[in-house]
């Protein structure tokens, strides 16, 4: 796979600016960034809505199980950056960082065949896009065995936690178990929090789709303009953690 270096490269050429009107995206960047750096892979765009764009390696079929990969891309920053500063990056990740790590398990063909992700907008207020890549995915006759939503978290930042998993919905003791023993390897360095900050998962738990969250802890406010610090040993980690779930 990829080095670190790739990953700063790649974390970069999508922390750029993306926002929405709760009706359909006004400032488009990210978007357009997203669909160039996918252009030359097995992906294709197999659903474009107002405020969701879903990528798979096929077209959707009806009778599918599919896991699904939420990444949102709107943001609240008035400028978005992205720095290296040593054993840190520092930069406006809310929600770059996630949409950098799916795209970096993309790219390295990481992830299942049956795995459709979804690059949503709204998510910092309606999260319309959430419910427009749920309805479209029902549209096409496929179930969804698993929400995986992505975000930056402050919750594990102190105690140097490499990622966390939150706000886990739906999910029944053998799933949570199989989950739990999947992660075995990162025993003591995760955090876990059941009743998080809202996001995507609270969406897709209203529709009755099992989910949870896989956050990257940050250090500082997300939503500022001044940035948040994440540990670079924390990076290539949680894409591999995602690779994982997606197996789920």
């Amino acid at each position: 796979m990829s080095t670190t270096n790739d990953f700063f490269s790649l974390l970069q050429a999508v922390t750029v600016d993306c926002k929405d009107n709760g009706e359909h995206f006004t400032v488009d960047s990210r978007v357009k960034a997203i669909e160039r750096l996918l252009a030359a892979t097995p992906y294709r765009l197999v659903c474009r809505e107002p405020l969701a764009l879903l990528f798979a390696k096929r077209e959707l079929c009806e009778g599918e199980n599919v896991v699904l990969v939420s990444s949102h891309i709107d943001c609240l920053y008035n400028n978005c950056f992205c720095n290296d500063e040593g054993d840190c990056l520092r930069g406006t990740f809310d929600n770059s960082f996630g949409n950098a790590a799916v795209l970096w398990c993309m790219l390295n063909d990481a992830l299942p065949s049956n795995v459709v992700v979804a690059f949503t907008g709204d998510e910092e207020h309606g999260s319309q896009g959430a419910v427009q890549a749920l309805l479209a995915i029902g549209r096409a006759g496929c179930s969804i065995s698993l929400a995986v939503v992505q975000d930056v978290t402050n919750v594990g930042w102190e105690s140097g936690a490499l990622f966390t998993i939150e706000n886990d919905r739906g999910i029944d003791l053998l799933s949570a178990h199989r989950v739990v023993s999947a992660l075995e390897r990162y025993k003591g360095k995760y955090a876990f929090e059941h009743n998080a900050e809202p996001d995507e998962s609270w969406d897709y738990a209203d529709y009755g789709i099992p989910c949870l969250s896989l956050c990257l802890p940050v250090g500082g406010n997300l939503h500022s303009d001044e940035g948040v610090l994440l540990r670079k040993e924390s990076a290539i980690e949680y894409c591999k953690v995602l690779t994982i779930l997606a197996r789920f």
